[in-house]
């Protein structure tokens, strides 16, 4: 029995339009998403060694300050009842690829542990870092983004391209959310001024979090001369949002894009086909039946190009990750829930955007001018 409507019956006679049009929408799909998982994952990369440490941990300094001001000021934070450590340190950076700079915090010896903890880090191989040594500890992110191995020295006096002076020696790997690495205040490598010693790590005791920053913002309000993270926070998530903004503006011009190409070339594959359509319209189906029909091959061949483009592009991302990417430290993120909404909008508003100019033709296809042959 002869079956006019049969989507795949025209998929199976019409081989090489279709697969023009598939692999167009695989092509699509393949891109954004290996575009989406890179930008992703550079995004986190860089969030995770530029502003997550710094706003994570609490922070208060000052500037051009007396020593005995400071010491005030110690004695004023140890005495709080919300505060539980007061640590000092100071930062150092280090090259990074992937994002611009990755911080080294500089604590006393005894402090490291402390800290860590407080930013959900731990010690995965090796050991911390021995007082007065020139000893780090890195994330493994960043040891293997660097190149490093437990044991290798790095630093400026070993490459010119390495911004953190001096010499360290690699002695532990870290794992957790911030990428970042430790060193003991009084290596002998740094040469620190005073002002180097006026920053301190506040860590709050549980559940007075707020206490302590509104505490440290009441310090903040009657001296200028201190400065806290808690008045960055703002900036933090600003240059954040701002990054995925512009990741979404990038996805977003792309989908137009891709949009506008497969439903030009929708509306060329069905414009060739005025004919069967007028022919089935003069067999006694209704336009409704027809466009129907024009929707699900529309629907068929953008459902098959994704799963297709983006099966394809997953193989390929988890390979690329597992086997090289890893090894330097940048693990693609090949999952995350942002993705579903993002993968799935294309193909949606392709096929909806590529159905209206089609439904357009279909409406003005003449039965009686194809049966007469004008069309």
């Amino acid at each position: 029995m002869t079956k006019p409507l049969s989507v795949w019956k025209y998929y199976r006679n019409n081989q090489k339009k279709v697969i023009v049009v598939l692999l167009v929408t695989f092509l699509s799909a393949f891109l954004q998403s290996a575009l989406l998982v890179f930008a992703t994952t550079m995004i986190n990369f860089y969030q995770a060694t530029t502003l997550e440490p710094v706003a994570t941990m609490i922070i208060i300094g000052s500037s051009n300050q007396s020593q005995e001001n400071r010491d005030r000021l110690r004695r004023s934070l140890d005495q709080n009842q919300a505060i539980s450590e007061v640590i000092p340190f100071s930062t150092k950076v280090t090259s990074v690829y992937g994002s611009d700079v990755a911080y080294i915090f500089l604590l006393q010896s005894k402090d490291i542990k402390t800290v860590m903890d407080y930013l959900n880090l731990t010690l995965i191989n090796g050991q911390l870092p021995t007082p007065g040594s020139s000893d780090v500890v890195l994330h493994w992110k960043l040891a293997a983004n660097k190149g490093l191995k437990i044991g290798d020295h790095f630093g400026r006096k070993i490459s010119q391209s390495e911004l953190l002076m001096g010499e360290y020696r690699l002695v532990g790997l870290l794992d957790g959310k911030s990428v970042i690495g430790f060193s003991d205040l009084e290596c002998t490598e740094q040469h620190f001024t005073e002002d180097d010693f006026a920053n301190l790590v506040i860590i709050p005791k549980k559940e007075q979090i707020a206490q302590a920053k509104n505490y440290l913002a009441d310090l903040v309000q009657q001296d200028d001369k201190l400065y806290t993270t808690i008045a960055e926070e703002v900036s933090y998530n600003n240059v954040n949002n701002s990054i995925i903004m512009f990741l979404n503006i990038i996805y977003l011009v792309i989908t137009v894009i891709v949009t506008i190409c497969v439903s030009f070339l929708f509306y060329i594959y069905f414009y060739q086909r005025r004919p069967e359509f007028g022919l089935l319209e003069a067999l006694g189906h209704t336009r409704q039946t027809i466009i129907g029909k024009a929707f699900l091959e529309i629907a068929g061949i953008n459902l098959l190009g994704f799963i297709g483009g983006v099966g394809v592009a997953t193989v390929c991302e988890w390979a690329l990750s597992s086997f090289i990417l890893m090894e330097r430290g940048l693990p693609l993120v090949l999952w995350d829930q942002s993705y579903i909404f993002k993968l799935l909008s294309t193909p949606l508003f392709v096929t909806f955007s590529s159905l209206l100019p089609v439904w357009r033709m279909l409406k003005k296809v003449d039965a009686i001018s194809i049966i007469e042959g004008e069309v």
